[in-house]
């Protein structure tokens, strides 16, 4: 069952991944949009894999709208890492432009899971 949840997972994926390429609007690869769809998923373990897997990708794809791949990977490295202890989370915590951008993910994450009806 888990395999072809898997399964279902990567070819929505792939069809949402040339869908936007088509259109030339979003930029996150593909590993990119799998990798926070299972994020979500395992962050969200009341929804169901179908359910996940279209709400994540949803909340993805309005990130994907707001971000471009880089400004994406630093900011969520940064958000991450931002409560690591003393010197070794300083550099996330401390950075001014990582502070708008995290300010900035945390905006459109909100918005986005509101949106895509993912309780918090």
């Amino acid at each position: 069952m888990k395999k072809t949840s898997l399964t279902a997972l990567f070819a929505t994926m792939t069809i949402f991944s040339a869908t936007a390429m088509a259109d030339g609007k979003m930029d996150f690869s593909t590993v990119t949009k799998v990798q926070y769809v299972n994020d979500c998923m395992q962050a969200n373990t009341s929804l169901n894999v179908y359910e996940g897997v279209h709400k994540c990708s949803c909340v993805v794809d309005k990130l994907d709208e707001a971000f471009t791949q880089t400004e994406f990977e630093d900011i969520s490295t940064a958000y991450m890492y931002r409560n690591l202890p003393a010197d070794r989370g300083a550099q996330f915590r401390d950075n001014k432009e990582l502070k708008g951008g995290i300010k900035k993910y945390e905006e459109v994450s909100a918005a986005a899971y509101k949106e895509c009806r993912i309780q918090q």
